[in-house]
């Protein structure tokens, strides 16, 4: 990434931040461009005078074609969406309009703007239930609008990567945690519960996930826009699951202190997969390498990020 123009979608966000914070380190010249409705400019803090930030949103394409004609993007990382189920489930219409005609117009006009390669956010959530690992080749089957308009967004990908000169590749990201995370995810509940107490309301507490630190999948969607592919889907995960009674036992082995569970009946989805873990082989033939920060070491750099240990003493 040394020398390169970067242009990155939702850079403000969760996963943008690590984005950022990577090809930074790479050498790279980065353009965030972000209109802040799920991510804020404290989340790049430090990082604000290396980089040129836009306020704006992506279905703005006006602004977007003069922001990209700006950059002159080399790589384009489109991370800009809505992600968060339940609001997901709330605003269909508003969900399809952002993750699927938003994903089009970056694409369209990053290709216009001569990118080469765009690596764009899909999801697991593409997948149906099974105990098995998830692959690439399985038929895909998304139980709600947030899976529908994932694989959607693929579809965009894979026009835009035929009928244009630019590169695509989906990344289907699996459960990522880890500092600045913008949702009320599970670990994110887990950790502002923790602030009030070793005591936690839960939902389903027996489901399995892939859970991958966001650091791991930074690097990750780097690598992926450096293969040739000219268009790809690869998962972004570890291969391993948890649950979530087992992400908080080893909170209790981290912060070595015993910790209660409740479980919520309001908390439990009246959708929800009992398996959801990545294959990760497609991932290791695309770019040589896998996720490095196994789930104790991730969740250690989660409190120590957090600040969980001194509030603890």
């Amino acid at each position: 990434m040394k020398d390169r123009n970067v242009f990155i979608t939702g850079g403000a966000g969760f996963i943008g931040r690590a984005v950022v914070a990577h090809t930074l380190a790479q050498g790279a010249h980065v353009t965030v461009y972000d209109n802040l409705c799920a991510g804020s400019l404290e989340n790049l803090e430090g990082l604000l005078d290396q980089i040129t930030f836009i306020e704006a949103d992506i279905l703005d394409e006006p602004t977007l074609t003069a922001a990209l004609e700006d950059a002159q993007p080399d790589v384009v990382f489109h991370l800009a969406a809505h992600h968060f189920i339940p609001y997901c489930n709330k605003h269909p219409q508003e969900t399809l309009n952002v993750n699927v005609t938003g994903t089009e117009t970056v694409l369209r006009l990053a290709a216009q703007a001569g990118a080469q390669v765009a690596v764009v956010a899909s999801s697991g959530a593409v997948y149906p239930s099974v105990d098995t690992p998830l692959g690439e080749d399985l038929t895909p089957a998304p139980p709600d609008v947030y899976g529908v308009s994932k694989l959607l967004t693929e579809h965009v990908c894979a026009y835009i990567a035929e009928t244009t000169p630019m590169r695509c590749v989906a990344a289907r990201l699996f459960n990522t945690y880890g500092p600045y995370e913008t949702n009320p995810h599970l670990i994110p509940h887990i950790v502002d519960s923790l602030r009030e107490g070793p005591s936690i309301e839960l939902g389903n507490i027996h489901t399995f996930r892939d859970y991958i630190y966001v650091e791991d999948v930074a690097r990750l969607l780097v690598a992926c826009a450096q293969s040739d592919a000219n268009f790809a889907v690869t998962n972004v995960g570890t291969g391993l699951e948890y649950t979530a009674e087992e992400i908080v036992r080893t909170f209790e082995k981290i912060l070595e202190m015993p910790i209660e569970i409740r479980q919520d009946p309001t908390r439990i989805r009246a959708v929800d997969k009992l398996h959801q873990r990545a294959s990760t082989a497609q991932l290791q033939a695309l770019t040589g390498t896998q996720a490095a920060i196994g789930l104790h070491e991730g969740l250690e750099k989660l409190v120590e990020h957090e600040g969980l240990r001194l509030q603890r003493a």
